[in-house]
């Protein structure tokens, strides 16, 4: 028998113990304390020493966790919404689940997951050595529906689940969904599959590949760009080196466009800015563009032009890293 449920819990981009967004009481009640953003769902996706992933869910009405009398062997469909746009997407799932119908505290010997629990208390309900994760540059179709907004899991198939036509309807979303993602979901996680950006402070940029893979893919992306506007007639002047908050200048008689480069080898439009970027062209010049080139490295990459506010509406732009530097003393020299 086909053993299924969902379960809904904050949102999260790595699930490695980062910041969790969520209309969830414990982050609601935890609003403008030590434990801000600090959701017991922050480790859901990071592997114990063993390899069990220890899935923590919300209670249901405040009290109750997932439970069946026949416990193992359940596909748990992993939910989260994004803070900042309407709609549930698909963050992960287990298969051959253990549901423990209690809270527990995480194993804590070793390198195991509770290792790096010590700032606040945490705890799981659900174990599974089986669990596949949708880096956040795949969470790209989200769905709605009433049961899935009111509940914090539900059951839609398996041992004296009462079905009804609103689990079959949510049951055929879910399992769509897990189709169209398992090309993309990373089987059994881990730092070293699923390289967090921010947890690499010697290179916050990490997430994008070595330095020298992501100068080839700049130059790879670079050459697509010019080849793309010397075909419309535009002649270009290289700024690469002057800090001026765009790569080329493009120009075709009076017309004139700032164009910043920016290229990935894989087929997901990713990007980062520096602040000049950011604040001299983005922010500020009419004229600048963003060209995105995606698989820069392939045969036939693919390039999209946009100009600020189809940017805006396109990406969502978060700062990755602050640099501290230190304020001279009045009257140091």
């Amino acid at each position: 028998m086909k053993k299924v449920l969902w379960v809904k819990f904050g949102w999260s981009e790595y699930y490695r113990g980062g910041p969790i967004d969520g209309n969830f009481g414990w982050l609601k009640d935890n609003k403008g304390k030590k434990n801000e953003g600090r959701g017991h769902e922050a480790f859901n996706f990071l592997p114990g020493e063993d390899g069990t992933y220890y899935c923590y869910v919300p209670p249901q009405k405040k009290e109750y966790a997932p439970w069946n009398d026949d416990n193992t062997g359940w596909t748990v469909i992993c939910l989260a919404k994004h803070p900042k746009h309407a709609g549930i997407h698909v963050v992960g799932w287990y298969e051959d689940a253990t549901l423990l119908g209690e809270w527990k505290k995480p194993p804590r010997s070793g390198k195991s997951v509770g290792s790096v629990t010590t700032a606040y208390d945490w705890s799981y309900c659900i174990t599974s050595k089986s669990a596949f994760f949708v880096p956040p540059e795949h969470r790209k179709s989200s769905f709605s529906d009433p049961t899935v907004r009111q509940g914090k899991y539900s059951f839609l198939a398996g041992p004296d689940v009462d079905t009804n036509s609103k689990k079959v309807r949510v049951l055929s979303i879910v399992e769509t969904k897990l189709r169209e993602l398992a090309a993309v979901a990373v089987h059994n996680p881990s730092e070293d599959k699923v390289p967090d950006p921010e947890v690499d402070p010697a290179d916050p940029l990490s997430g994008f590949g070595t330095p020298e893979h992501r100068k080839k893919v700049e130059k790879a992306a670079e050459a697509s760009v010019i080849a793309y506007y010397r075909a419309k007639g535009f002649d270009y002047e290289d700024c690469t080196k002057i800090n001026c908050g765009y790569d080329f200048l493009f120009s075709k008689g009076p017309e004139a466009i700032h164009v910043e480069v920016k290229g990935t080898a894989s087929d997901t439009p990713a990007f980062f800015l520096t602040r000049n970027e950011h604040d001299t062209g983005y922010l500020n010049d009419p004229q600048w563009r963003l060209a995105m080139v995606t698989g820069a490295l392939s045969a036939k990459p693919k390039l999209i032009v946009f100009d600020a506010m189809q940017l805006k509406k396109a990406f969502d732009l978060t700062p990755l890293i602050f640099i501290g530097k230190s304020i001279p003393s009045a009257g140091q020299s």
